[in-house]
């Protein structure tokens, strides 16, 4: 089984607690270091690896107009009754099938860690053919020990720009960092956020 696999096994295994773990922290608290660049309502919006729908209901009360994709039924149940007016995808990457369209922001928050490392560059792909010209991608970046039944990846930063740069993304923000939850702290886990604008110009 790989990585993902072995990712999405964990987290149905888990879902009832997580469900309810995830709201231990709001989405504006989350998204701080990057909001100032969301851009403004309306707009489409997808959310990669959406978990229990926190940050979905969010950016459907901020205006926007939410497809929200995940691979655990569980999520995708309870993200359909927290954002009812979303579309709610069960899907995963680095594929999409069931995505279409072009999106203004796309969000993948605590996800990329979970992709298997030969699978990133094709998952990157999909995600700037998602992007509409001039739309933002927001990738948050764990760096750390992940939980034995949710493995994770070593991210090199330094390259996802790059393989980002020559899928026409231009780097907007890159901000470290620590946890907001307690655990991963004292775990040594921090984050990178990047914010990429495709067909920007420098």
């Amino acid at each position: 089984m790989t990585l993902s696999g072995n990712v999405e096994r964990g987290y149905a295994a888990q879902a009832p607690a997580l469900i309810a773990q995830y709201d231990n922290v709001p989405s504006d608290t989350i998204y701080a270091p990057v909001r100032d660049l969301f851009p403004v309502a309306p707009v489409r919006v997808l959310d990669v690896g959406s978990g229990n729908g926190r940050d979905t209901e969010w950016c459907a009360a901020l205006g926007y107009d939410v497809t929200a994709v995940d691979p655990v039924a569980a999520f995708v149940a309870e993200t359909m009754r927290r954002a009812p007016a979303a579309t709610i995808l069960r899907d995963r990457l680095p594929r999409l099938r069931s995505v279409r369209g072009q999106y203004d922001l796309i969000l993948v928050n605590a996800v990329w860690q979970h992709i298997d490392t030969a699978d990133r560059p094709e998952a990157l792909a999909r995600l700037a053919g998602l992007l509409a010209e001039r739309g933002r991608m927001v990738l948050s970046l764990r760096h750390g020990p992940g939980h034995p039944d949710r493995p994770v990846a070593v991210i090199n930063v330094d390259a996802t720009v790059s393989d980002a740069a020559c899928l026409g993304l231009r780097l907007l923000r890159r901000k470290e960092t620590g946890s907001l939850q307690e655990a991963n702290t004292a775990a040594g886990v921090t984050w990178t956020w990047l914010v990429l604008e495709k067909g920007a110009q420098a």
